[in-house]
């Protein structure tokens, strides 16, 4: 059943939809394995798919799993300027491999970061690049220690559920999901860089840059997906998905609360977009997708009436947002460059 994102959404197709829904699902999968499932030719979702990212519409990339924690820090960092260099420090913060997200945000701070610092290198990040960044008045931190709904499980409601069932067991068969954990040697980290800047180049391209064989590549892939060291995942554009405007919000949860919200699905409340557990006296923040500002209370509502126990005590509305999961973004919300994040 079509959504109503997908019924408001201008700028994208129907059968635009489909094929960023089938990505969403099974976001690795070859254009040859979703033919039949989707039951259009290889060449044309090929083709679809070029004309979508090439207008800048979307992408599809890797986040950190809930394993690579073990080995990072990730965090989301509140910022505030001086009012004349909220724009410089956003530019000149851009190319840093350790910002996924870049946010101008309405509110007493300035900027919303979110950072992921590899082998537990938050402070470096924090007192060597941040303090000494001009423009930066003052910098907060919440460290994220558990990831209770991904943006990876966000998705369209644009196929049936047949075909959603097709293509969940298609993903499942490209996922090593046995066996230890695989290390992060150089050799992974190198992967999960490219795989950063693009979750769907092939197995092929990826070892002609790394020195390793097809075959190596393959295997690390599904191991360091299966694993959940990383979450591969298809980005839609917020501005021409159907949703304008983003939202970030705080709230508060006891320990016990969270335990049972660890184990409920998201997927009945559309707007959510991720929830973490994160350090302080806020420790929920929430990512929410809205048509309008004055949907928010709306959406308070539902959040508040599923998951007993919450109480949101902050928001913020994302007025602008110059990188996304590792993608500059121009003015209008749509990609202009990708640029690799550090694993």
């Amino acid at each position: 059943m079509i959504d109503e994102l997908v019924q408001e959404n201008a700028t994208l197709s129907l059968a635009d939809l489909e094929l960023l829904n089938a990505l969403q699902i099974a976001p690795r999968a070859s254009w040859a394995a979703l033919s039949p499932v989707l039951g259009v030719h290889a060449t044309t979702l090929a083709r679809r798919w070029d004309r979508i990212t090439e207008r800048g519409l979307a992408r599809v990339a890797i986040t950190p799993g809930t394993e690579l924690f073990r080995e990072s820090d990730l965090a989301f960092v509140e910022l505030t300027c001086e009012n004349k260099e909220v724009l410089g420090v956003a530019q000149r913060l851009i190319t840093d491999p350790r910002l996924m997200t870049i946010q101008f945000i309405a509110g007493s701070a300035h900027l919303l970061l979110t950072a992921s610092a590899a082998n537990h290198g938050l402070a470096d990040f924090l007192l060597h690049t941040l303090g000494q960044t001009p423009g930066i008045m003052h910098y907060a931190a919440r460290t994220v220690t558990d990831q209770l709904y991904s943006a990876a499980n966000w998705r369209f409601r644009a196929l049936e559920p047949g075909v959603v069932a097709a293509l969940e067991a298609l993903h499942r068969q490209t996922l090593h999901t046995h066996g230890p954990l695989p290390q992060l040697d150089a050799a992974n980290r190198s992967i999960l860089q490219h795989l950063s800047v693009d979750g769907r180049a092939g197995f092929r391209e990826i070892a002609e840059r790394t020195q390793l064989s097809p075959a190596s590549v393959k295997r690390r892939i599904s191991r360091l997906l299966g694993s959940r060291i990383a979450d591969v995942r298809c980005d839609v554009m917020r501005s021409d998905s159907g949703h304008s405007y983003s939202a970030i919000l705080w709230g508060v949860m006891s320990s016990r609360d969270v335990a049972r919200l660890a184990s409920k699905p998201s997927a009945d409340i559309p707007a959510l977009r991720m929830m973490s557990l994160v350090t302080g006296s806020a420790n929920i923040h929430m990512v929410v997708w809205l048509n309008n500002p004055t949907d928010l209370p709306t959406v308070e509502r539902q959040l508040l009436e599923g998951y007993p126990g919450l109480d949101i005590v902050d928001r913020r509305i994302v007025l602008r947002t110059f990188k996304y999961n590792g993608a500059r973004l121009e003015s209008n919300g749509r990609i202009s460059q990708v640029l690799p994040l550090a694993y």
